[in-house]
Formats: C-alpha cells, sequence, structure tokens
C-alpha cells in the first residue's frame, strides 16, 4: 500500500525540467519532498523579475542592483512550511549564485516569457497572480478545464511571472520571500 501511494504522489507533482522529458535537479528535489513550489533565493531586496536562461539550467536575479545568476544544477532543498499550510522546499544551502553581467541577462530575456502578473503556455495554461486588496493568490487555468487557486497571501505582493522553457514550471518575486519556482 506503501508504494502504491508513493506512486500517485510522484505523478500527481509535475517537475521543473531543463530539457524536454529530462527533469533538472530542481525538479528531482522538488518531487524527492513531494512540493510543487520551492523558494530558490530568500531575500527581501529582489529588484526585477526573474530570467530563465534558454536551456533553463539558470535563473538570473537582481539582488540589491546587483544581477546574480542561479545554478539550479546544483540546488538541494529542505523540507518548509509557506503561507501558514503549504509544502514547499526551500534552497538549503543556499542556492549557489554567481555574477552575471546585465548584458547577458537581456540576451536571456529576448527567448523569455515574463508579464508581471499574468503568463500563458504554449499549451493554452494561463498562469495568474492576482491581486486581491493588499494580498496575491496564485490562480492555474488550464485550457477548457476549471481554475485552481494554490494559495493566497494576506499581505504579501508576489509578481514578474517568467516561464520557464520548457513551460513545465514559472518563476516569481514574493516581496517578504524571495524568488519562487512553481511547478505546474
Amino acid at each position: 500500500m506503501k508504494w502504491v501511494l508513493l506512486v500517485v504522489l510522484a505523478l500527481s507533482f509535475q517537475t521543473v525540467s531543463c530539457r524536454p522529458g529530462k527533469p533538472s535537479v530542481l525538479g528531482q528535489e522538488m518531487r524527492r519532498l513531494g512540493v510543487r513550489s520551492a523558494l530558490l533565493v530568500a531575500s527581501q531586496a529582489i529588484d526585477e523579475h526573474p530570467v530563465w536562461s534558454a536551456d533553463g539550467r539558470f535563473i538570473a536575479v537582481n539582488v540589491e542592483g546587483q544581477w546574480k545568476k542561479v545554478d539550479l544544477t546544483s540546488i538541494q532543498l529542505a523540507p518548509a512550511t509557506w503561507h501558514k499550510t503549504q509544502a514547499v522546499g526551500v534552497a538549503n544551502p543556499p542556492a549557489r549564485m554567481s555574477s552575471i553581467r546585465e548584458a547577458k541577462v537581456r540576451e536571456w530575456e529576448k527567448s523569455a516569457r515574463f508579464e508581471p502578473r499574468k503568463v500563458v503556455t504554449r499549451d493554452g495554461t494561463t498562469v495568474e497572480l492576482r491581486q486581491e486588496e493588499l494580498g496575491t493568490a496564485f490562480v492555474i487555468e488550464r485550457k477548457g478545464g476549471p481554475s485552481e487557486t494554490l494559495w493566497t497571501t494576506g499581505m504579501e505582493n508576489c509578481y514578474g511571472l517568467a516561464l520557464a522553457p520548457d513551460d513545465r514550471s514559472v518563476a516569481y518575486v514574493c516581496e517578504q520571500n524571495g524568488i519562487v519556482v512553481t511547478a505546474l
């Protein structure tokens, strides 16, 4: 019975992937923990939306005016709770980051898909960070299906949706926490 439950849990979570069909280390870590979201960079000093590299191996993050490249190929996650009840992974030890030139980030942006509040995947799935009074709701609407609200914040603004190159996940900023990636 335990094995059946584990298989069902493993199949119910999408994974973050660098290449189609091959889960990344981040995706493997999220699957290992049985979580759909991961806090990659814990910081209240994020200045812009995250930017994925074309191969999905890195995410560029602007922290206090300095662009940093987060290496998703060596990330390790620890279990945590977010918004009081949601299980998430948290980079532990902190994600490995290195400096990246702004010109390289702008080059990545040319092939990236990002919007402040709403993005649409190639298959028509809509992902939205919907403002609700002083908080934010994370809403997924699959083409022809019902909408799903993963979480709602009370007083936190989340914004800057950036689709992964393979459309399997999205990165974004939550002002009181940092950069989060959620599997779709």
